[in-house]
């Protein structure tokens, strides 16, 4: 009886040492220093041991895994970047529309313009209608300006 509560208490103090011995190695790392300095072809090197003659520098250590923060603020979640494609989409889809009524309201006013063109030069004579609702043809020089008006009216709508 003597001889197991001896092995027992000498067991008990060899795991307090063996516990003791752990946790001094595992915070001598944790305390030790590094230092930072730079050699004569501009390498920077690290160390626990400052070079004697060089000019060094405490590294301030940091924890090896910091906290990061959510990840939210960082990249925003699947719903927020389907909405936003969903919002980009719908714009792209207006711009498209709107683009397209306006191609299609300038080929219509520059098929109305060639036609007008047409048919002036396929009338005999041409006339416009005063207050009194009398027929007034026009001159030589009102059709040629009323042409040259025109053709300018297609230039500018039938690219």
């Amino acid at each position: 009886m003597i001889f197991t509560s001896h092995c027992q208490r000498k067991n008990k103090i060899f795991n307090t040492l063996l516990k003791i011995c752990v946790l001094w190695a595992l915070l001598v790392p944790a305390i030790a220093q590094v230092y930072k300095w730079v050699d004569e072809k501009g390498v920077t090197h690290y160390g626990e041991r400052a070079p004697q003659g060089k000019k060094t520098q405490e590294v301030e250590q940091r924890l090896a895994n910091p906290v990061l923060a959510p990840r939210k603020e960082v990249q925003p979640g699947w719903k927020e970047q389907d909405l936003e494609f969903r919002r980009r989409r719908i714009e792209a889809e207006q711009t498209e529309a709107k683009d397209k009524q306006q191609e299609s309201s300038r080929r219509l006013a520059c098929n109305q313009a060639r036609d007008q063109l047409a048919q002036m030069k396929s009338a005999r004579g041409l006339y416009r209608l005063n207050e009194a609702g009398e027929r007034v043809f026009q001159s030589d020089e009102e059709r040629k300006a009323s042409t040259a008006r025109l053709e300018q009216l297609i230039s500018e709508r039938c690219r």
